[in-house]
This record gives structure tokens, C-alpha cells and sequence, in this order.
């Protein structure tokens, strides 16, 4: 048995092959236990808690932490064995580098997590009739810049001049910065749009010298379409850069008219006028708050009378108003009240 175990095979004894090969074999049996540890013991104290960012960083890093373990002891083991000075060199470089690639990982599958959980789901669509789900643009985002920090470090470990890859890269990325700088600020002025949520798909917003109803929200632009009923293509940058009116946010729509009434109806029939006009605003359905009607200017030919009131958002607006309108020409007819 120890002319066995004494002989030589590749520059290395039957003993150290035997030791390294139990390293590796001992490596993967504890990356098992490590799963397994987390599996059934943290996870059940992790319930206990009152938060739930445990309970991810436990379910995420389960298997990255297993196969880290596992990682390890083969590392060790082949370490242990006698090699050429190069050959030792790769296989540190190539284990440096496999770390590099399971810490990113790891760290990937930490922010899908907490993307998912606490990220908002949905957001203003590009489609007219309904909304998508904007997490996976952040996940990628993410995933892209955690993965490309990971090869820039796997570069540099592997013996490469990553300053000057990163130079270039810097003069390239400023310059492509520069010329793209409108595409990037309406970019990110609908990142704005879809965290802060300031209006919804169909709702009426004035932003800027715009009015309109939002019927398409996108990447870079967003459609307006004015009562005109005319499009108009508006830039997402000027979200992030304007105040934001959401007129359909209002719990109603005011309205202030103007009646002129013939100087020759006289006070009393001016005066009766006043209150048919707050009687109507009253009683007439779909209007809300207590309308208000005041005498603005006198003359002997016409006076000016203004009636103010508000349409519930939920009652047809042309039709309440129209009903207004209606009830105050025969009121006015039945009192006997003549319009200028």
C-alpha cells in the first residue's frame, strides 16, 4: 500500500492525487450541506422575521453559496497538486475568474429579486389599450452593468490592460453620450413618468404650452391628443423637466359662463334672474357644490351676469351643460326675463 500511495503519476503521488480528489469530492459534499443548511434551517428562521428582504437574500444566494463551497475545495485540491509554474498560474487565474463570475451571480439574482418584490409592476404602455410591465427593462439594465463590471474583472485577473480598454471605452462612451444625449433625457423622462406615475393612460394634462389627452406613453415620445383632436408627438424629456397638470385628477370641471340680460328687465327682474340662475345650478343633477351668480357689470343697453358651477367627473359634461343652458332659457322665458 505505501509503494502505492509513494508512486509517481504526472509529478505528483498517488497520495496527493488521492488527497486533492477528497478535497474535491469533500467541496461538493459541503456545498450540498451548505444548500441544504439554507435550505431547511435559515429559511425557517428567516419566517419568523418581519421583513422579508431575509427571506430573499436566503432563497437567492442558496445556490451560489453552494457551488462557491463546492468551488473552493476543488480548489484547494488541485492546488495541492505539483504543477508547472505556468500551469499553477492559470489554474489560479482561472479560479479567480470563476469566483468573479458566481460573486456577480449572485449578486444578479439579489437585485431580479428585489426588483420583482418592490419595483412597480405596471406602467403607462406604448400600446393605446393597456400597460406593461416595466421590471424586466430594470432587471436587465441591472444585470448588464453588475455582468459588465464582472468581465472587466475577469479581464484584468486573466492578465489583460483593462485601463486602457476602459480609457477607450470612456472616450467612446462620452462621445456616444453627447451625441445621444436628447435620446437618453427622454429616456429617463419616462423612467420618471413610470415611477411617479403624475397621470394615467386616456387622463387630461396641461404640461407646458400642451393640453391633451395621453393616448400612447413610450420610450422617447408620448402622443397628445388636443381638442383639436390633433396629435402631437411630446418628447418624454419635458416630464422630467415641466410641471405636470392632471386635469383629469380633479374631482370635477368648473365652468363660468357669461348671460347678458337687456338693460330694460329692471333690478327686480335682474335680481329675480340671480336666483333662478343658483336655483338651476342647484337642482339641476350631475352638478356638484353650491353654484354661485353674481351681476358683473351694469349698462342701459345690456348687463353682464356670470354663472359659476362644477360637473361632476362622472356626469356627461356636454350634456350637463347643455341642460344648463336649456333650463335657463325657459325659466328666463317663463319669468318674463329678456336676453341681451
Amino acid at each position: 500500500m505505501d509503494e502505492f500511495l509513494a508512486g509517481s503519476f504526472l509529478q505528483n503521488t498517488a497520495r496527493q492525487w488521492l488527497i486533492g480528489a477528497a478535497f474535491i469530492l469533500g467541496g461538493l459534499v459541503a456545498g450540498k450541506l451548505c444548500s441544504l443548511i439554507m435550505r431547511l434551517i435559515l429559511k425557517h428562521i428567516c419566517r419568523k422575521t418581519n421583513t422579508d428582504i431575509d427571506d430573499i437574500l436566503v432563497t437567492v444566494l442558496e445556490r451560489p453559496l453552494g457551488i462557491g463551497v463546492a468551488l473552493a475545495g476543488a480548489g484547494i485540491g488541485i492546488r495541492g497538486l505539483e504543477m508547472p509554474e505556468i500551469a499553477g498560474l492559470w489554474v489560479d487565474r482561472l479560479l479567480q475568474s470563476l469566483f468573479i463570475a458566481l460573486a456577480a451571480w449572485g449578486v444578479s439574482r439579489i437585485f431580479d429579486t428585489l426588483i420583482h418584490r418592490l419595483a412597480p409592476a405596471r406602467a403607462l404602455g406604448a400600446l393605446g389599450n393597456g400597460e406593461f410591465d416595466i421590471r424586466p427593462l430594470f432587471r436587465k439594465f441591472c444585470g448588464t452593468v453588475i455582468w459588465l463590471i464582472a468581465a472587466a474583472l475577469i479581464l484584468k485577473v486573466l492578465g489583460y490592460d483593462v485601463s486602457a480598454l476602459l480609457a477607450g471605452l470612456g472616450l467612446g462612451g462620452a462621445a456616444l453620450a453627447l451625441a445621444s444625449k436628447d435620446t437618453l433625457s427622454n429616456f429617463f423622462g419616462s423612467i420618471t413618468v413610470f415611477v411617479d406615475r403624475p397621470f394615467r393612460l386616456n387622463d387630461r394634462i396641461r404640461i407646458g404650452a400642451y393640453e391633451g389627452l395621453i393616448t400612447e406613453m413610450g420610450i422617447r415620445t408620448s402622443k397628445l391628443r388636443t381638442q383639436d383632436n390633433r396629435t402631437i408627438f411630446v418628447p418624454n424629456s419635458l416630464f422630467a423637466a415641466n410641471p405636470i397638470e392632471n386635469i383629469s385628477a380633479a374631482p370635477n370641471i368648473k365652468v363660468v359662463q357669461q348671460v347678458n340680460l337687456k338693460g330694460e328687465n329692471g333690478p327686480d327682474k335682474i335680481e329675480e334672474a340671480l336666483g333662478i340662475l343658483r336655483e338651476i345650478g342647484a337642482a339641476q343633477p350631475g352638478l356638484e357644490e353650491v353654484p354661485q351668480a353674481a351681476l358683473l357689470s351694469v349698462g342701459g343697453a345690456v348687463c353682464q351676469v356670470s354663472l359659476t358651477y362644477f360637473v361632476s367627473r362622472k356626469a356627461d359634461y356636454a350634456a350637463a351643460v347643455s341642460a344648463v343652458n336649456l333650463a335657463i332659457l325657459r325659466r328666463f322665458e317663463e319669468a318674463g326675463i329678456r336676453l341681451g
